[in-house]
């Protein structure tokens, strides 16, 4: 099973077959099997043992106006250095990460700490502090550095 699958399903502790069914990278085969009977009862047994009745509802507030732009291109570069990097998304930030980010240089995230911000998150800064541009050569995009207003390199 795929990282992605058991990441989503601890975030929505499916109790039945249809709700596990629709957790993205895991095939309705074999959320009809026995794997997921296992699976479901995995989930009962983690909410029984936390007293949890229901997982906690997810607030998702709306991102400041004007910075959607900024959160799309974030999400680009993610999805690049994980490409680059071979890393799950998931692993180095979220959705609620990019928003973040794009609205404070110093919110408190993993992506801008450790070897996470070595991998994306001085790039991201740097993309949105114009320092950092993404453009497209033989079909794959491709970071360019910019020189900032004083004809210095980052």
């Amino acid at each position: 099973m795929r990282d992605e699958a058991v990441l989503e399903i601890a975030a929505h502790a499916p109790r039945s077959i249809e709700a596990l069914a629709r957790t993205r990278s895991l095939g309705k085969g074999i959320a009809e099997g026995k794997l997921g009977s296992e699976i479901l009862e995995a989930v009962q047994r983690g909410l029984a043992a936390t007293g949890a009745a229901e997982p906690p509802p997810v607030a998702r507030a709306d991102s400041p106006p004007g910075l959607g732009p900024l959160i799309e291109l974030l999400r680009v570069l993610l999805k690049q250095r994980c490409d680059d990097h071979q890393v799950a998304q998931k692993l180095l930030a979220s959705a609620d990460d990019l928003e973040a980010i794009a609205a404070d240089d110093d919110a408190p995230v993993k992506a801008l700490s450790g070897w996470r911000r070595e991998i994306f998150g001085k790039d991201a800064l740097a993309l949105k502090h114009g320092r950092l541009a993404l453009t497209v050569r033989r079909n794959r995009i491709t970071l360019v550095e910019l020189a900032d207003g004083n004809g210095a390199r980052r």
